[in-house]
């Protein structure tokens, strides 16, 4: 569970860099990258969301164990 939650987060940074890139380039007047733009937008939504959930699943169920 923790590689894929470290993958999954590693993924969704790319992704979100990528989404600041190409958001730069459409402000530039490149408009063929309109569509990826979008479906790259709708994957960084997906893995970012998969990545919260992984890690608050691992969060919550961590044992509360009184250190000595």
């Amino acid at each position: 569970m923790k590689r894929l939650l470290l993958l999954a987060g590693a993924l969704a940074s790319v992704l979100l860099v990528s989404q600041l890139v190409m958001g730069l380039l459409l402000a530039q007047g490149q408009v063929k990258l309109r569509v990826a733009h979008q479906h790259t937008g709708i994957l960084t939504v997906v893995v970012t969301l998969v990545y919260i959930a992984g890690s608050m699943a691992v969060i919550a169920s961590r044992r509360n164990t009184p250190k000595p």
